[in-house]
């Protein structure tokens, strides 16, 4: 973790980067993490943690998900996992409906995930 230092009235202002909380998230031993979580492993805050993943979600960094009325989970964006720009090679479908058919596959394909992880993990 970073040093910390003191700030222009002598008070303690510890100094946390961005790598520390992405090494947090790589080394967790779970594929997501809350901000609570993180938080305990850092001399920042929740509400400091929170707006440094917000922040850090801006930049497609790290992602999140809303997993109940207030919770949510970050983990760091795989890049192999980026979706590719299947619409830059519509090329003669340019006209048709491709772009739906591929959306609702996709969709599809995701509510499958989500249903085979809530039967595996019970949510």
């Amino acid at each position: 973790m970073s040093e910390s230092d003191r700030d222009g009235g002598g008070r303690y202002s510890p100094s946390v980067t961005d790598a520390d909380i992405l090494g947090i998230l790589e080394r967790a031993s779970a594929p997501v993490m809350t901000a609570t979580e993180i938080a305990d492993e850092l001399p920042i805050g929740r509400s400091a943690v929170r707006k440094r993943l917000v922040d850090l979600h801006e930049r497609r960094i790290i992602e999140r998900k809303s997993v109940g009325a207030r919770s949510v989970v970050w983990w760091i964006v795989d890049e192999d996992d980026e979706t590719p720009d299947f619409k830059s090679g519509f090329g003669s479908f340019a006209e048709t409906d491709l772009e739906e058919q591929v959306e609702k596959a996709s969709d599809e394909f995701d509510q499958g995930v989500e249903e085979r992880q809530d039967a595996l993990f019970g949510h």
